[in-house]
């Protein structure tokens, strides 16, 4: 295993942001994929023992260790603290966390400014582009902890080169070292035997396209749903699956008013909500699709494209530029608000089932990458 350093991962499991929580476990998965020799101790920081072992499971590395995160501290010491911070205006007992690197991190916390290698993650500006979908706070807070970045010249991790691109545009005096570490995803073995009970379970019957996003505003599946009006008026028919948490803390009624359009356009029988679902069924859902759609106006790095690619799956995407940037020429593209395109491009993919577009290379590759990349950001300063 390899030696030196103190590196440690901060994880929390959070379902209104699974896509955090994802791009951890399967940062940690990655690192399988290495040599034994060269494996990397990991801390694993968080407030809960429970999502660590939960972690250590899903993940299956045998090099992980527990940090509580922040740290707890004993009745005793609770009640010495609280006495001299009266007295001497500081606390007496402090818990600092021995570690030589930490990642990742969007802000400095103060009980980790004493580690040396604190290294900062942007996965997107999309405040920067989509500001609407913000509340002033947010904007302004990401704001200040961009110029943080900036001032204290720690190192910056970007999911994409378009995402560092960005950055560059906005701040084009930074002097930070900045990388790019583009994260591809470690699947379980999927059971292609359960697939009929799975079906069963959901209700869904038939072929169908897949949709497995977060309902945020920036996901965008108004489009897919407005596609699939234009394609019933012309007597084609399609059924869309979509999965996801169904909660933008930004809009709360974001669902709520998607579900009305579907009602509006009588499109309950083409389309389904499965809501949050069990990865592994979520997983076998998108192997058996005609194909993922994925319409988003805005990604870091897309972890449904990811999956897509993982399951040589054909995608249709918006084209953005990550997305681009992700799959190259081997995905069906659309102007992310063009809704004619987009329903073109699902016809295109049912009419040519065996021509379809596919990620045909070996995806085992990206993965070695992955934690390849990531040994050589912790290694070398």
């Amino acid at each position: 295993m390899a030696k030196g350093k103190r590196v440690g991962i901060i994880y929390n499991y959070n379902e209104n942001w699974i896509g955090g929580a994802y791009y951890i476990q399967n940062l940690i998965r990655s690192l399988n994929f290495l040599p034994e020799k060269e494996q990397i101790q990991l801390y694993i920081l968080s407030g809960s023992k429970a999502f660590f072992q939960e972690l250590k499971q899903s993940t299956g590395y045998a090099h992980l260790k527990f940090l509580e995160y922040p740290s707890s501290y004993n009745v005793l010491e609770r009640i010495v603290n609280k006495f001299s911070l009266r007295v001497i205006k500081k606390k007496i007992i402090k818990r600092k966390i021995q570690l030589d690197w930490v990642f990742p991190l969007y802000h400095i916390p103060e009980n980790l400014k004493h580690i040396k290698n604190l290294i900062f993650w942007i996965p997107d500006l999309q405040e920067k582009f989509l500001p609407k979908f913000f509340s002033p706070e947010e904007v302004k807070q990401r704001f200040d902890c961009n110029e943080k970045m900036v001032v204290l010249n720690h190192r910056i991790v970007f999911s994409s080169q378009a995402a560092l691109n960005d950055f560059n545009i906005f701040y084009p005096n930074s002097k930070n070292d900045k990388k790019v570490l583009q994260f591809a995803v470690v699947h379980p073995i999927l059971n292609q035997e359960n697939m009929c009970e799975v079906k069963a379970k959901y209700g869904i019957e038939g072929d169908y396209f897949f949709s497995p996003n977060q309902f945020w505003q920036h996901k965008n599946q108004i489009a897919i749903i407005a596609a699939v009006k234009i394609l019933k008026k012309k007597g084609i028919a399609v059924k869309v699956v979509f999965t996801g948490k169904e909660y933008d803390y930004r809009n709360p009624d974001y669902t709520k008013n998607l579900k009305q359009k579907v009602a509006d356009y009588q499109l309950e029988s083409e389309i389904v909500f499965l809501g949050f679902i069990d990865r592994i069924d979520q997983l076998l859902l998108m192997k058996n699709a005609q194909a993922i759609i994925q319409p988003s106006l805005f990604e870091g790095w897309s972890t449904v494209v990811e999956d897509a690619k993982a399951l040589n799956q054909t995608v249709i995407v918006s084209n953005i530029a990550v997305h681009q940037e992700q799959l190259e020429d081997k995905g069906y593209y659309f102007a992310p608000h063009d809704y004619n395109a987009l329903a073109e491009k699902m016809v295109e993919v049912m009419n040519n089932p065996i021509a379809k577009l596919k990620y045909d290379l070996d995806y085992t590759e990206n993965i070695k990458n992955f934690a390849l990349k990531l040994k050589q950001i912790i290694y070398n300063n």
